[in-house]
């Protein structure tokens, strides 16, 4: 599988495009590593998508994936002009997932990594200038939260709420065999930072959300903790645990 990504490193990194390639891929190998190509600009994302599309190896399997393409290429709808933010994932060689992704803010790889939530995945290569950016200065498999990113350092709930939907990374990595408590640690520092955040507006509406946002982050703080604690949660917790952050 390793030769598999590899190989589609190697012709993705060919292209002609203005972007980066990020992700765990950039990382020792293990199963199930995919593959994160950022582009700078919609023409990028245009022919990327194009140059995927054309090419036999790479592949639109799932029904989402392949409505989005269709919406793009004729429409040219998305969630682009929503969200400032689109993304169509390929399979290369029917095994590997490819997700080629534009977000309108992102004009180099600084911005693109710099805006992750963990130092050990703050890499990335640059298909334009050949060039690898390591923002992690990190080679052991203690993870740390990205200093880099400064929605770290916000105090507005919003993006705290933001920042809390990346939990389950830490979840997924410390099954990979990283320890990735510290950045638990940090989450649970935003979840206190939301719980005592005051409302200073003047507003009926405002003061509904935030009294919401305060019990589901009293919810959130004790499942972050038992996870800590234990590095595990049922399926019913977890299943909860997503519920709540999506209501952030």
């Amino acid at each position: 599988m390793k030769k598999i990504i590899d190989s589609a490193i190697s012709w993705i990194s060919e292209q002609e495009v203005d972007g980066c390639i990020t992700g765990s891929c950039l990382l020792d190998y293990y199963e199930g590593q995919d593959i994160d190509v950022f582009v700078y600009s919609e023409a990028s994302f245009t022919k990327m998508l194009y140059c995927m599309h054309f090419n036999k190896m790479f592949q639109l399997i799932e029904p989402l994936e392949q409505w989005k393409f269709k919406e793009w290429t004729t429409a040219k709808k998305s969630s682009l002009h929503k969200l400032g933010l689109i993304t169509i994932k390929f399979k290369y060689n029917l095994s590997v997932d490819v997700n080629l992704i534009y977000k309108t803010r992102d004009t180099n790889l600084f911005n693109v990594i710099s805006n992750f939530d963990m130092d050990i995945i703050c890499k990335g290569y640059d298909i334009k200038t050949k060039q690898y950016l390591d923002l992690s200065q990190n080679d052991s498999k203690i993870v740390h939260w990205n200093k880099w990113n400064t929605m770290f350092y916000a105090e507005d709930v919003w993006t705290v709420g933001r920042l809390l939907r990346q939990f389950e990374r830490c979840i997924k990595y410390h099954n990979r065999g990283w320890n990735t408590d510290n950045v638990v640690i940090k989450y649970i520092e935003l979840v206190d930072r939301l719980i005592e955040y005051n409302n200073i507006f003047k507003s009926a509406n405002f003061d509904e959300r935030l009294s919401v946002m305060k019990e589901n982050g009293k919810l959130l703080k004790l499942l972050f903790q038992k996870w800590l604690e234990e590095h595990k949660l049922t399926e019913e917790e977890l299943l909860l645990l997503n519920q709540k952050i999506k209501e952030l």
